[in-house]
Formats: C-alpha cells, structure tokens, sequence
C-alpha cells in the first residue's frame, strides 16, 4: 500500500494529519509508509496535482477528491460525516480508505 502526504508548510493541520493517517493504519492493523511531500511552489503544485494542504491519496487515489478546485498552494477543508468542514479528515475516513484502498 502506498499512502502519501502532500503539504503546504504554511497549512498547520498536516502533522495532525500524520498522526491520524498513522492511527488509521494501526486501527486497521496495516503497515505501510507514508511519503510526506512538501509542497512549496505553484509549480510544485501542479505538477503533484495538489489542491490544497494537507492532500492525502492512497494507492493514488485521492481521499475526498475535488476535481474542480485548482492546483494551488492554500490550505483544504474535509466534509466529515456529520457535514462539519474541518481542516482534516475523520480518522473513519482514513480506515476506510486503507481498508478499501481501491475505492470500493
């Protein structure tokens, strides 16, 4: 499995969203490295299709992808399951994501 982490230094919700992506992995009694990309240019940017700090994508697949933002250095919000915008993801979206890391 391949899990990364790309993140906008100036966003300060991605070492949380270390953190929970490593509990997502405990919790789901899975081990796998986490490729943590710092993303620092507009270049940077587009060219790792980044849309917002933290961006995270298992096996490639982006969690809560949202095709029609464009790729730029800002901070991204998540939609938890209850509706509530937060600066990250629920730790049941991680699992989710590791559990069926083919979108399933």
């Amino acid at each position: 499995m391949r899990i990364e982490l790309l993140y906008y230094p100036e966003c300060p919700s991605h070492e949380r969203a270390l953190e929970l992506i490593h509990e997502a992995l405990a919790h789901e009694g899975v081990t796998a490295e986490v490729e943590v990309v710092r993303i620092d240019t507009q270049e940077q940017a587009e060219q790792h299709r980044f849309i917002g700090s933290p961006t995270i994508r298992v096996n490639g697949r982006e969690l809560q992808p949202q095709p029609h933002l464009p790729y730029r250095l800002t901070c991204r919000a998540f939609q938890h399951e209850d509706g509530r915008l937060s600066p990250l993801p629920s730790l049941s979206m991680l699992r989710e994501a590791i559990r069926h890391p083919e979108g399933g």
